[in-house]
């Protein structure tokens, strides 16, 4: 049976589906009770005063109900359209290394003087799915629930190659200091981070993952020639 017809990928992408509904919960209930009050927005002013939460909280809050929106569908697109190719706990950490490159660049530059938004984690998120999609070699449904191929590491590569290419354009068009189409200003290096931090934690976990099941071959084909 094919990947495209495998009980494990329709119950993958079912479970992706919940994945989706709960971040666009989670990011409509924190827009809610805190997105119109400003607490959970970052500002460097409250930030270098002791409220070091707001590295985190900035990111589950937006600016506006349309920047929310935004984001929250295109969380919903990245984790159900790929909850076939990449495991779910994969994408969660590509998701938290997108998270974590925020709050890195975010709280060390000091020309962000205020931030809000999930962006630059959703372009962790989907920078690590690329990773895992090009990087994890020939590994069988038992050891992810999902065979590669050279069809999926070639899709892995497009996603990388665009995602470059978006933040190369924004890069060389300006959007740091210019609105967009939402009228909001995009802090391009939330974008940037967010991406490479995402895309590292998935490529070292590829790689460890990938020797610790080498090992594990190679150890049993010794058994084998023992007996």
């Amino acid at each position: 049976m094919g990947a495209s017809t495998s009980p494990w990928r329709a119950g993958a992408s079912r479970t992706g589906a919940w994945y989706a509904l709960g971040f666009t919960a989670w990011t409509v209930g924190a827009q809610w009770a805190f997105g119109a009050t400003g607490q959970w927005q970052f500002d460097r002013v409250a930030f270098e005063g002791g409220a070091w939460w707001q590295l985190a909280t900035s990111q589950w809050v937006h600016l506006s109900w349309p920047h929310a929106a935004m984001n929250a569908a295109a969380a919903a697109l990245v984790l159900v359209a790929l909850a076939g190719w990449v495991n779910l706990p994969t994408q969660g950490m590509a998701l938290l290394g997108g998270y974590t490159g925020v709050a890195l660049v975010v709280a060390m530059d000091p020309a962000c003087t205020y931030y809000a938004g999930a962006s630059g984690a959703l372009h962790g998120l989907l920078a690590g799915s690329a990773v895992d999609l090009a990087l994890t070699k020939g590994l069988g449904p038992n050891a992810t629930g999902i065979r590669r191929t050279s069809r999926s590491r070639i899709l892995g590569w497009s996603i990388l190659v665009g995602v470059g290419a978006k933040l190369l354009i924004q890069h060389f068009a300006g959007a740091s200091s210019g609105p967009g189409w939402l009228g909001l200003v995009a802090y391009q290096p939330a974008h940037v981070s967010g991406a490479v931090t995402g895309a590292t934690v998935v490529a070292v976990e590829s790689v460890v993952r990938q020797y610790a099941l080498s090992q594990h071959q190679r150890h049993q084909r010794q058994k084998r020639q023992t007996r």
